[in-house]
């Protein structure tokens, strides 16, 4: 078994009903508990398992296990994911409405898409960019996995000339030379290993009329904090559900597959009971992203660092690259 993470210790000792397992500092500074829940039936701790196989989990590694992507097709998780996405407090799950709609504007001039023609929007969320592409008279078939996002995004798009189709991008049957546009957005385009993203990518340059563009959204290398983190924190926020939970988040830049490795390890205070969630994030280089578009079917790539200076959460993060 490991040492306990960095900024978690080990102790011992024990209270009439509860016993510390581990503690670290909170928010203050202060030292607190996490206790290892009440001891039941001649003394069964109902925490003890679940607080060792965080002691005794595996290192981070890229698409290793747990940690390839988020479950968002499970049904509960993509309700309270929809949730985020509709936020206006952040841009963590979709951007918010304003930035949405001045982003469009950007697009719709990269693209030089106009009313009347298709676009293909591949992990399009609860539709919100769809929706402001339709609202132009622009015709959308957006793709998802999460049946949360689908289902509000045909609630929000009543009207407008917008299909959704509940699907896994990797798998989901497309039609040949059948959009003037498409667009995928907002770091998903890192989470499939570079294999698979481009095997994405053929089907959807395949899908697409002859020289029309994508719009590919990725991570620029140039901006990830490669220091390794290491926080936790209790509560109980919405995405992790609404009992409290003891959640430990680690995350580290991979080297070797040029991503980042985030993972959040849940532990329901009351319950005991252990969940894991994580994701691996690929970041790119100019040149990366030109020979990854160029192996799929788009040879030439022009690209808008930054959104080219639009103004909103974490910009200069992301990397727009156009491949025609």
């Amino acid at each position: 078994m490991r040492s306990a993470a960095p900024g978690v210790v080990s102790l011992p000792g024990r209270t009439a009903d509860h016993e510390p397992v581990a503690v670290g500092r909170g928010p203050d500074g202060r030292r607190v508990g996490v206790l290892a829940g009440r001891r039941q039936n001649g003394g069964v701790d109902l925490h003890r398992d679940a607080l060792r196989a965080i002691a005794s989990r595996e290192p981070l590694r890229a698409w290793g296990p747990g940690v390839e992507d988020l479950p968002w097709a499970n049904p509960e998780f993509s309700e309270r994911m929809l949730h985020e996405h509709l936020t206006q407090d952040h841009e963590l799950a979709s951007r918010r409405l304003d930035t949405i709609d001045r982003q469009v504007e950007l697009l719709r001039g990269w693209l030089g898409i106009e009313a009347g023609q298709s676009l293909l929007d591949m992990t399009c969320g609860p539709g919100l960019v769809a929706r402001a592409f339709a609202r132009h008279g622009i015709t959308v078939t957006g793709v998802d996995i999460a049946p949360a996002a689908i289902r509000h995004a045909i609630e929000i798009t009543g009207g407008l000339p917008c299909i959704f189709i509940e699907a896994d991008v990797r798998e989901v049957p497309l039609p040949v030379a059948e959009f003037d546009a498409a667009i995928y957005l907002y770091g998903q385009p890192g989470v499939p290993v570079p294999e698979v993203q481009r095997e994405i990518l053929t089907r959807i340059r395949r899908s697409l009329r002859p020289g029309a563009p994508i719009v590919l959204e990725v991570r620029d290398a140039a901006s990830v904090d490669r220091r390794p983190q290491l926080r936790w924190w209790t509560g109980s926020r919405g995405l992790f559900g609404r009992d409290d939970k003891f959640v430990l988040t680690e995350r580290i830049w991979d080297e070797d597959a040029r991503a980042t490795v985030e993972r959040d390890i849940v532990l329901d205070i009351e319950t005991g009971a252990l969940n894991t969630f994580g994701v691996t994030e690929r970041a790119y280089e100019m040149d990366e992203v030109e020979s990854l578009l160029a192996s799929a079917g788009f040879p030439t790539v022009e690209f808008h660092r930054g959104w080219d200076g639009l103004d909103f959460d974490d910009s200069v993060s992301w990397m727009v690259a156009i491949g025609r």
